[in-house]
């Protein structure tokens, strides 16, 4: 049998178990009748009938809704194997790309598994490299984060004091030690194409694929990049399965033998002394997220990426015994639009690729939330403390807007505009950056086939959902007001105190306030409004890793055999951390993927010393 040591009860389990049984239980229960009661008329028995029938539609609801969440046992060592390996690398992202072609530059035979059709998973629907420094191209800029030179006892006491000390400080060392190793050897060995994303100093901090940034084209989209990976995959020999999907593990005296697999129809097993799960993690599994990560996914509007991220991998770690860590973090920046209210057993988070045309929301309008409270904004050239502007250009202030809509009553903030919107995007009047610009690739772009025909122009997006009610529009900022849900005169005094500013040329906040020039009056009709929150691009909960990236158990033993990279691993930014400060982590969504997947493999190749 393929038998694991159980954990004992522990908050983490309890929520996968008791606490959503006892809501299934809950609703079982809620249509039974007091036994005794007295006889009731046909209308009324008619009534309870309905109630009992929707009773029983809630309970299955929530069984589904449970076992969404739930830990996927493994299965035992087959009599045969269908193929044999010395690593198998679950995942064709980043961190699987990493993680197969590390190990096949170490003389390994490695077999990559996909369970899509298409190869690079979300990670070639993302956007720039985020680091902290320390690598070549960094170092010939003189410039690191939080400040140069490069220091990695610096760089662990600032993400971990902003993880409000609930981290790993190990880890951050591991991350920080590790990740520039990764982007110089990616670039070296691999012959990855990363340049920075602008020519000052601080533009190694975000690097983007040679070509992916140009004049007129600021539409980040990894689609070269993993055409170039995957020839690379190829040509180092590693065996590549796509549309294959893992089902279990396979487990026998608590180590991981391989994994079990539907390929074409049929069950495999696939053996291997390393098992690497590096498949993402689980943002777009709602039962997931409400389980694991209740507190944040309150202000989830919707995930930024192709449904992929439905934590299997999270849950296959589970059923052999890992625990989990960043319960309550998420990588999210702000400007996420809610397009849907969610029902309390939807298994699937929202998810809307949308590139560019969300950036019209994502500026200095006039933000409120539902009390008519004036919610912060914070620039990309600014620091939230101390507050300033003028700064360099950094992502820290997506992350800091985004944790602050999340954070919002009912995860909302209001956002209000007028129809001077197109000119101002057009122009970049507010000197946004990274992925707040409003582009448009110009039809004679040398890299125009790189970037989808829908991404092009970011009036696609905004109209469309303008079109579907995603963005209200309205005649009046009355109309506005009652389209957006908010109680009468919420928005109408706070559009009749903005313009007063407006006139005066000093924002009429006490704290965080705006720039005199980003106080433009609403008085040209049609006016447009949404609800905007946390714009998720991956979970920062999965299991618990120690630094060279085994799984551990609850008692931090490594569960031999099993390997796990970012996003599928959590703790890289702490828990409770909803957006992931400082800078949506340390190497953000796709860095954190590359980086993990090349901290999986050193973590073996250590392993295979006896180190």
């Amino acid at each position: 049998m393929a038998e694991h040591a159980k954990p004992g009860l522990s908050r983490r389990r309890f929520l996968t178990g008791a606490g959503i049984a006892a809501g299934a239980a809950a609703f079982s229960l809620s249509g039974c009748n007091a036994s005794g009661s007295e006889k009731t008329a046909p209308a009324e028995k008619s009534s309870e009938k309905a109630k009992d029938v929707q009773s029983d539609k809630d309970a299955e609801k929530a069984k589904k809704f449970a076992e969404f969440a739930a830990p996927i046992d493994p299965v035992a060592k087959p009599a045969s194997w269908d193929g044999e390996y010395d690593a198998i690398v679950v995942g064709s992202g980043g961190g699987g790309c990493n993680a197969a072609l590390r190990l096949s530059e170490n003389g390994m035979k490695v077999l990559m598994i996909e369970r899509l059709s298409e190869f690079g998973g979300i990670s070639k629907h993302s956007s720039m490299f985020s680091n902290v420094g320390g690598h070549k191209i960094a170092e010939a800029n003189k410039w690191a984060f939080p400040e140069y030179p490069y220091n990695v006892d610096k760089i662990v006491e600032c993400f971990y004091n902003a993880q409000q000390m609930s981290g790993d400080p190990e880890l951050l060392r591991a991350m920080a030690i590790e990740g520039p190793k990764c982007i110089d050897w990616m670039i070296d060995a691999v012959g990855c194409k990363w340049v920075p994303s602008n020519p000052s100093p601080s533009g190694a901090m975000l690097l983007v694929w040679e070509g992916q940034k140009t004049k007129t084209n600021g539409v980040n989209v990894n689609f070269e990049t993993f055409r170039y990976l995957r020839e690379k995959v190829e040509e180092a020999g590693v065996e590549l399965k796509l549309k294959t999907k893992v089902l279990t593990l396979v487990s026998e005296n608590n180590e991981i033998l391989g994994v079990k697999v539907e390929e074409e129809g049929a069950e495999k097993f696939y053996g291997a002394k390393y098992t690497i799960l590096t498949a993402g993690g689980m943002e777009t599994n709602r039962a997931m997220m409400e389980t694991y990560n209740p507190l944040v996914t309150k202000g989830i509007a919707n995930i930024a990426t192709p449904p992929y991220g439905t934590g299997e991998c999270i849950r296959m770690g589970m059923g052999v015994g890992a625990t989990l860590s960043g319960m309550d973090s998420t990588g999210a920046f702000e400007g996420g639009i809610w397009w849907k209210e969610y029902e309390p057993y939807d298994t699937m988070m929202d998810t809307r690729i949308n590139k560019d045309g969300n950036q019209a929301v994502r500026q200095p309008w006039l933000r409120i939330n539902k009390l008519g409270e004036r919610v912060p904004y914070i620039s990309v050239t600014s620091r939230a403390y101390p507050y300033v502007h003028d700064q360099p250009i950094s992502s820290e202030g997506l992350c800091e807007t985004g944790n602050i809509e999340m954070s919002q009553p009912d995860g909302k903030t209001f956002v209000v505009f007028d129809n001077k919107y197109d000119e101002l995007l057009s122009q970049n009047y507010f000197q946004q950056a990274i992925c707040r610009v409003a582009g448009t690739v110009a039809p004679d772009d040398p890299y125009i086939d790189r970037v989808p025909e829908e991404l092009r122009d970011w009036r696609t997006g905004f109209n469309d959902m303008v079109e579907k009610g995603a963005i209200k529009k309205c005649d009046t900022i009355e109309e506005l007001e009652k389209a957006l849900g908010l109680e009468e005169g919420v928005l109408t005094s706070n559009v009749e105190k903005w313009n007063e500013a407006c006139d005066k040329g000093e924002d009429y906040v006490n704290n965080y306030k705006y720039k005199p020039e980003w106080l433009i009056k609403l008085d040209t009709p049609p006016y447009y409004g949404a609800a905007v929150g946390g714009h998720v691009f991956g979970s920062k909960c999965g299991l618990t890793v120690n630094p060279n990236m085994q799984v551990i158990n609850e008692y931090g033993k490594a569960i031999k055999g099993l390997y796990a990279g970012w996003h599928t691993a959590g703790g890289s930014a702490g828990e409770g951390n909803f957006a992931a400060r400082p800078l949506t982590g340390m190497y953000a969504d796709i860095g954190l993927s590359f980086v993990g997947g090349y901290m999986c493999a050193e973590g073996v190749l250590k392993e295979e010393k006896g180190a």
